[in-house]
């Protein structure tokens, strides 16, 4: 099995690694990490006793690897970079968390601790869903999108390419949530929502036209 890395060194890489530290001893073994990726300047320092490397000091085969940064924009541009380096995407799913029947998982996508994948649903590549968050029955979750903590999206709902649900918001069954959309904290999705839309509140409403953010590689936060 080729080494396994975490790219990104800010908080969701350190949560990642404590993350697999405290999973069953197979999984350990699989996610056993050695090294952080950064394009930051902590590139050349040590985090968690672990190295942090730009991408082009990396020497041996290709790694596995996963995002541990939220930014959709930013995921797609560094992902299909190091895809170009034949590094490969690996997927992670905490062991807390619930898979149900029928579920399809796309590479590169991580599933944090607490997290419930309904029956029949599908995850893309290159998803954060993080924990404590719910994806409904047949709900369909585009690549690159990220959930921010304790998100819900409920059966039969939609997630375009690229879209940000912040911490704690949620989509009603059977809605539509357009490529490179952005949810506000809390907000209640109630209405289909148009690509690059940014929306917050209860019920969310539109507050800016928006645009996918600019691509920042992954750095230490």
């Amino acid at each position: 099995m080729s080494p396994f890395v975490i790219v990104g060194s800010g908080g969701m890489g350190r949560e990642l690694l404590g993350w697999i530290a405290g999973c069953r001893r197979e999984t350990r073994a699989r996610y056993a990490t050695h090294a952080f990726i950064s394009e930051g300047p902590d590139a050349g320092t040590v985090c968690h006793d672990l190295p942090i490397l730009h991408p082009d000091e990396w020497r041996g085969p290709p790694p596995r690897f996963v995002l541990a940064f939220a930014d959709p924009a930013a995921k797609k541009r560094v992902a299909r970079e190091l895809e170009s380096r034949g590094w490969q995407p690996e997927t992670f799913v905490h062991d807390s968390s619930a898979l149900g029947s029928n579920a399809r998982i796309g590479a590169g996508t991580v599933i944090c601790p607490f997290c419930r994948i309904s029956s029949d649903s599908i995850i893309g590549e290159h998803v954060l869903v993080n924990g404590a968050s719910g994806v409904g029955h047949d709900a369909v979750i585009g690549d690159f999108s990220s959930l921010l903590g304790s998100v819900n999206v409920n059966g039969n709902a939609t997630l375009g390419e690229g879209v940000l649900m912040g911490a704690g918001s949620m989509v009603y069954p059977g809605k539509h949530i357009g490529d490179w959309a952005r949810i506000g904290l809390a907000s209640v999705v109630l209405r289909n929502v148009r690509p690059h839309a940014t929306m917050y509140g209860n019920p969310a409403r539109r507050i800016d036209a928006g645009t996918p953010s600019k691509a920042s590689g992954p750095q230490r936060s």
